[in-house]
């Protein structure tokens, strides 16, 4: 048997899909399980010890050349079962066209309902479960017996070799940059991508300069970044530069950019603590079993009941205390609430970092 797995989006999505390929390699032990990912993913499928092959689908390429490249891929591979879980519908389409012989996967849309014949019909925007939840629910028409989701972790595999060369780097360019490295490394991801709410820029700035004031050398900031989350250093800069006596030797900008994913991910191994928002980077620190402090939207379909890192033994999910009544989107000015993201304080981060840290 030869599953192949369409998750052709963002990084967390492909995340939270995991646990499937893991259910599947349980259920088939000789089966062989393959993804078609996005450009900016497919690194977190190097040396992935359920998942034997990835392949990509740009996003950005026209239709005809994804359903080129589709058909390339199913040519190689040759599946005998298709899931589509999110992204492209063109490789749904070649499914179809090809005539593969299971073609299951979510149906939400009319190209699934045309294209999937032992698809699963879901809703998700009711958030009735984890969002890796429903991607096992995927898997009832061929496995009855799935457990609780907790026994399907995703995984994320870096040597040895990449940890000790993503370390020499950070420690070359902070020694170049007179940068001290303090026992506790806490890396700050303030970015992110979508339109999901996120804390302040400024207060991403202000928890740094609060806990280099109120902990003077117990902690090296690394604030990482790739170029295109430049709008979310702009108020965390700001906030640095008011306090630049003390900050300057113990905040390093990361960009994730230079180096690559693989670099990135290997690097994190070394560090204590990550906080961000919903995004890829969050649940990549998670699965790679740093403690994670996750600032999280209270709209339904961004909520942390559906989008929560997976591994809670190491989370702290902060959300607003607010009653939000809006399901897909922020109400702006019309909500009593508005910006209610500002209601995570400051103090209640670093009061939650005491607590994780044990100091």
């Amino acid at each position: 048997m030869k599953f192949l797995i369409n998750r052709t989006d963002a990084i967390g999505d492909n995340i939270l899909t995991m646990p499937m390929a893991r259910a599947l390699k349980e259920h088939f032990p000789e089966c062989q399980v393959a993804v078609i990912t996005s450009k900016r993913v497919g690194e977190i499928y190097e040396n992935h010890p359920y998942i034997d092959k990835y392949f990509i689908l740009n996003k950005n390429d026209s239709f005809f050349k994804k359903f080129y490249r589709s058909m390339m891929i199913f040519k190689i591979f040759r599946p005998s079962h298709y899931f589509f879980v999110g992204g492209s519908h063109v490789p749904s389409l070649v499914a179809f066209l090809r005539g593969i012989g299971f073609r299951g996967g979510l149906k939400s849309k009319w190209q699934t309902f045309l294209f999937l014949k032992d698809g699963v019909r879901q809703k998700r925007s009711i958030v009735a479960m984890h969002e890796s939840e429903y991607n096992l629910e995927l898997l009832r028409p061929l496995i009855d017996n799935i457990h609780a989701k907790e026994l399907y972790r995703p995984h994320i595999e870096v040597t040895t070799e990449e940890v000790e060369k993503a370390w020499h780097l950070f420690q070359d360019e902070c020694t170049n940059k007179g940068i001290r490295i303090n026992s506790e490394l806490v890396v700050i991801h303030p970015g992110m991508t979508g339109h999901t709410l996120n804390w302040s820029s400024r207060n991403y700035g202000r928890l740094i300069t609060r806990l280099i004031q109120r902990y003077p050398g117990k902690f090296t900031f690394v604030i990482s970044h790739t170029p295109s989350d430049e709008r979310f250093l702009k108020g965390l800069r700001e906030e640095l530069m008011l306090f630049d006596d003390i900050c300057k030797d113990s905040v390093y900008f990361f960009d994730g950019s230079v180096h690559g994913l693989r670099n990135y991910m290997a690097f994190l191994t070394k560090c204590r603590l990550f906080i961000g928002p919903s995004t890829g980077t969050t649940h990549i620190a998670n699965v790679l079993g740093l403690k994670t402090i996750a600032l999280y939207s209270p709209i339904k379909v961004q909520s942390a009941a559906r989008w929560r890192p997976f591994n809670s033994d190491k989370l702290k999910v902060l959300v607003p205390d607010v009653v939000c009544g809006e399901q897909f989107e922020c109400a702006k000015e019309a909500c009593p609430y508005y910006e209610c993201m500002a209601k995570i304080e400051v103090d209640d981060v670093i009061n939650v970092i005491k607590n994780m840290l044990e100091f």
